[in-house]
């Protein structure tokens, strides 16, 4: 529900920015509509890769709101997907020593 709040939000905000700004086409491939969107934000959110978005001349210093929201979404998916994959780990684990000492 998090990653499709947040890409609504990023295509509402920076998908469609006006051709005239310089860093639009950038932004339009990677928001452009909601499926875009969440792609992009879940590869952010898996394996970050701010660099991409670093060499776009200034696009994070003349979007600043889009700096820290991509940081901050980072962070936040980051823990978030480990704290998935620990709790799927766990029930797994506890499940099969439950079988265990069923026999």
């Amino acid at each position: 529900i998090v990653l499709y709040v947040c890409s609504i939000v990023m295509v509402r905000t920076v998908g469609r920015l006006d051709k005239e700004e310089p860093h639009a086409q950038f932004l339009h491939a990677h928001f452009q509509d909601i499926r875009t969107s969440m792609m992009t934000l879940f590869v952010l959110m898996s394996s970050p890769n701010l660099p991409q978005y670093i060499e776009q001349d200034d696009l994070l210093w003349d979007h600043p709101m889009l700096l820290f929201f991509l940081i901050g979404f980072i962070i936040l998916g980051s823990f978030g997907l480990i704290a998935v994959l620990n709790g799927v780990i766990s029930e797994g684990m506890f499940d099969k020593n439950q079988l265990r000492l069923e026999e």
